[in-house]
């Protein structure tokens, strides 16, 4: 745990260097800054909303059923690629997988039309190291607008780009599959991401291309682009913070809901290399439980996560206060210090990850040779 907080201390150095290096004058250069609109994106991301609502409608009132599922499980199979694959497995490397899982997920990130791995990663390494300052790609203490979509229609800060070029990203440049897409994204993104789920229902069932553009394309691609971002905004917002308290990310049970796991921001924050991306393995995160599923086949292993003896130390130490087991006693309006919650010894039962079976260590073991 010391070294977890050298290298938290670490990290908010940074971040506060960073701030230290925006004088007043520049903090008005930043204001103007705000003003920078890149109408092009703008009036794109307009007609695209606008567009998915459209689907929207179509998708309850003329698809097909079959039309319908398909677009709901190209939904799923897309967003489980970006949880999976370009957030937990490429950018965290939190665990090991086979090649073929590689490019599963490296297929269906690029069907979720969120660009390609190589700017998203690095995006996201970025959002972690200099999370909610100027640095920031999607600054959270801009607001919720900003965090959400808006800084995709503004031109970058300054500082998000001097500090984009010093994101290490020499385990992803020596990555085939992500290289591959880098290469050639805009060919695979008009083929896999627009033309193969608007045309399969075509060629398969006789939906209409109509539909097909405006419910398997639009509005699947937006709705899920959505609730990606939910992520960025929401989950920096609005929630409580029982593991480290100084800083934005929150936990909030709706984006997890809705994002497959990815709405416990306070403890990735907290613990970014901890393949939940959660505390509670299997509370609200899909995610985890399909990661879960392909280790006990034998195709992934490796996976890192935090002991409880970990969380105790950062919750006693950094948290709010809100955790249900660890909290620090807290003080009343008349002074007096509040118990922390009881000891219940089943809490112990939602750390399932201390004991994984032995078929399980075998089958990992095996896949590693092979």
């Amino acid at each position: 745990m010391d070294k977890l907080d050298r290298e938290l201390e670490a990290a908010e150095k940074d971040r506060k260097d960073v701030d230290v290096q925006q004088p007043n004058d520049s903090k008005k250069s930043e204001y103007v800054y705000r003003r920078q609109i890149v109408w092009f994106n703008t009036i794109g991301f307009l007609v695209l909303h606008l567009g998915a609502v459209y689907g929207l409608y179509l998708f309850l009132t003329s698809s097909m059923v079959l039309t319908m599922l398909w677009t709901l499980l190209v939904a799923g199979a897309s967003a489980f690629s970006v949880t999976m694959g370009a957030h937990r497995l490429y950018t965290h490397r939190t665990f090991k997988c086979n090649d073929w899982v590689k490019a599963l997920l490296v297929f269906g990130q690029t069907v979720a039309g969120q660009n390609c791995l190589y700017v998203w990663i690095r995006d996201h390494r970025q959002h972690h190291k200099y999370s909610d300052t100027v640095a920031d790609p999607h600054n959270a203490s801009r607001g919720f607008f900003f965090s959400h979509i808006g800084w995709l229609m503004v031109r970058k800060h300054p500082e998000v780009i001097a500090k984009g070029k010093n994101i290490d990203m020499t385990d992803i440049e020596m990555d085939p599959y992500a290289m591959f897409q880098k290469k050639y994204y805009k060919i695979l993104f008009t083929i896999l991401a627009m033309l193969m789920p608007m045309v399969v229902p075509f060629v398969l069932w006789g939906e209409t291309l109509w539909n097909g553009f405006f419910v398997c394309f639009l509005f699947r691609l937006m709705a899920v682009l959505n609730l990606t971002w939910l992520v960025n905004s929401a989950a920096h917002l609005y929630g409580n913070k029982p593991f480290t308290n100084d800083i934005m990310p929150v936990e909030n049970v709706y984006v997890s809901m809705f994002g497959l796991g990815e709405g416990w921001h306070n403890y990735h924050h907290s613990f970014p290399w901890d393949y939940r991306a959660a505390e509670f393995g299997q509370y609200f995160n899909l995610t985890t439980m399909v990661i879960d599923f392909f280790e006990e086949m034998g195709w992934v292993w490796d996976k890192k996560y935090a002991t409880p003896a970990m969380v105790r130390s950062r919750v006693t130490k950094r948290g709010d206060g809100t955790h249900c087991k660890y909290s620090r006693p807290q003080s009343k309006e008349n002074g007096e210090q509040s118990e922390p919650v009881p000891e219940d010894d089943s809490y112990e039962e939602l750390f399932w990850l201390e004991e994984r079976s032995a078929v399980t260590a075998e089958r990992a073991a095996e896949a590693q040779k092979g």
